[in-house]
C-alpha cells in the first residue's frame, strides 16, 4: 500500500516537472523569437512621429485661425441675436464648433501618445 502511494506521488511529480519544463522552454523560445528593434528602426519611428507632429501642428494652426475668425463673427452677432441670418450663421458656427471639438479631442490624444512615445524612445537610446 505504501509503495503504491509513493509510486503515484512520484509519477505526479514527474508529470508536473515535465509540464513546468515544457512551459519554461516555450516561454524562452517565444521571448527569444520576438523581433528586436534596432537603433535604425527606432530612428525611423521617431522620424514618423516628428512628421505626424508637424502635420498636427499645421492643423492646429489652421483650426486656431478659423477659431479666431468665428469668434470675431460671434462678437459682431452678439448685439443682434435674432433673425434668420443669425440662425443660419449660428447653425454653421455650431457645426464648425462640433468638428473643432472632435478634432481637438483626437489631437490631445495623439499629443499624449506622442509624448509617451518620445519618452520611451529617448529612454532606450540615451
Amino acid at each position: 500500500m505504501g509503495k503504491q502511494v509513493f509510486d503515484r506521488i512520484k509519477k505526479t511529480i514527474c508529470v508536473l516537472m515535465l509540464v513546468f519544463f515544457v512551459t519554461s522552454v516555450t516561454v524562452v523560445a517565444s521571448v527569444s523569437a520576438a523581433p528586436q528593434k534596432t537603433g535604425n528602426q527606432w530612428g525611423n519611428e521617431r522620424k514618423q512621429w516628428d512628421n505626424e507632429q508637424k502635420k498636427w501642428e499645421k492643423e492646429n494652426e489652421n483650426w486656431g485661425n478659423e477659431q479666431k475668425k468665428w469668434q470675431n463673427e460671434k462678437k459682431k452677432w452678439d448685439n443682434k441675436k435674432h433673425g434668420d441670418d443669425y440662425k443660419k450663421w449660428y447653425i454653421l458656427y455650431m457645426n464648425w464648433f462640433s468638428g473643432f471639438n472632435s478634432w481637438e479631442t483626437k489631437y490631445k490624444k495623439w499629443q499624449n501618445n506622442h509624448k509617451n512615445g518620445k519618452m520611451s524612445i529617448n529612454k532606450r537610446f540615451h
